[in-house]
């Protein structure tokens, strides 16, 4: 009973707290610098690979960075820069890969931020939206492009700063040898900067 009183507290004090410590003004809209990690899923195998991480997931030096305007409110529109590597031995677009690729991936991507439909923007804790988009992924410097569409989640730890948690599905959408459909997942740490900020 105690620790379901703590937990009572605890979700009170969280979903309470002031709404100056969150208010933005209507014209008020951020820019927003992004830093994190991502996986990608690249097996060919469909869903049927999904849960075998060790032989179909990449995550060598997966390091993303990403500046994002905000417009309208519910409106943004980002560009991130995504690094990875394709590890010799991993199931890679069907067939393994018999050598290291290093990769590197740059995505346009308009995001609507729908939770704002039914959710206090100024007060709520997290803030989801879908996005879509085109990308172009250099493979040891061989380019492919996709068109991608995605999800994502920012959650609220401070005033300016967030965790993002976000899923996107790229599909090749050119003849390119080296290009593919995959999933990429990423996690990282959002800081929201006021255009005040810049005066």
């Amino acid at each position: 009973m105690k620790v379901v009183s703590i937990c009572l507290c605890l979700f009170f004090m969280f979903t309470t707290i002031d709404v100056n410590s969150q208010a933005y003004l209507d014209d008020d809209n951020p820019w927003i610098l992004g830093f994190g990690l991502n996986v990608i899923y690249d097996s060919g195998e469909g869903i049927n690979g999904v849960f075998d991480v060790k032989d179909n997931y990449n995550y060598s030096n997966p390091f993303r960075i990403v500046i994002e305007k905000r417009f309208k409110n519910d409106y943004g529109f980002e560009v991130a820069g995504s690094f990875n590597r394709f590890l010799e031995g991993k199931n890679v677009n069907g067939s393994i890969a018999r050598e290291d690729t290093n990769f590197f991936g740059i995505e346009g991507m308009f995001k609507y931020y729908l939770t704002n439909l039914y959710l206090n923007k100024y007060r709520a804790m997290y803030e989801g939206y879908m996005s879509s988009g085109v990308g172009v992924g250099f493979y040891d410097g061989e380019m492919a492009t996709t068109a991608n569409v995605g999800i994502g989640i920012n959650y609220y730890i401070t005033e300016s700063l967030r965790l993002n948690g976000q899923v996107t599905g790229n599909f090749s959408v050119d003849n390119s040898k080296v290009g593919s459909n995959y999933i990429q997942y990423n996690l990282g740490f959002i800081i929201r900067l006021k255009d005040d900020d810049f005066n």
